[in-house]
């Protein structure tokens, strides 16, 4: 598990309070079934939202199918917290998942889709992160992309960088450019993504 990941474990544990608070005239029982029943039947958001932090804790792959339902559901924290939460879950299994979320013209929460990509997806998501940013190349020139997924993108797809083709030319493209970006953004990316650290 990545450290970002058991910090949001450590996250759950202070909220468990205040979920277990949330549910208390809702015959509540922490177990993976009562939350997806709560994910599959509850017309409220935070019963929704509550669940999938909970599910956090005490959710396996059975939950994946519930979660990623609300994907596209209409509050913005849900459709954040349930990437996150099978993230959590799945780890890389999901790896193809959280590209497609990335590249969905209907999921607008593209930061928490790329963290995702960064903490759990193996190289299956590659090929969705260059293509992602292909596609806003000429914000990332002008810099105006103002999502946070630069950083993360060029963390994760570091790895790749002798295996996975585009890879490199799309690292050369961003030293092309490097002064365009936002001064935070580029020293995220020095402190986070060794090909950076060794050109500047």
């Amino acid at each position: 598990m990545s450290a970002q990941l058991k910090r949001s474990v450590g996250l759950l544990r202070i909220c468990s309070t205040t979920i277990r608070k949330h549910f208390r005239r809702k015959n509540l029982e922490w177990s993976e079934d009562y939350f997806i029943q709560v994910l599959e039947t509850s017309s409220h958001k935070y019963d929704i939202y509550w669940a999938i932090l909970a599910l956090r804790d005490c959710g396996t792959s059975k939950s994946v199918p519930a979660l990623k339902a609300k994907i596209h559901y209409p509050m913005r924290d849900v459709m954040s917290t349930s990437i996150l939460t099978i993230a959590h879950i799945a780890g890389a299994a999901e790896s193809s998942f959280y590209g497609e979320a990335l590249l969905d013209p209907k999921y607008p929460e593209k930061g928490y889709a790329m963290w995702a990509i960064r903490v759990a997806a193996d190289q299956r998501a590659a090929e969705a992160v260059l293509s992602y940013f292909r596609k806003n190349m000429s914000k990332i020139r002008r810099g105006k992309l103002y999502n946070a997924t630069l950083p993360d993108g060029l963390e994760y797809l570091q790895r790749y960088l002798e295996t996975q083709p585009g890879v490199s030319e799309f690292f050369q493209q961003i030293d092309a450019c490097w002064e365009s970006l936002a001064e935070g953004e580029r020293q995220e990316i020095l402190k986070r993504v060794t090909y950076y650290c060794v050109r500047k």
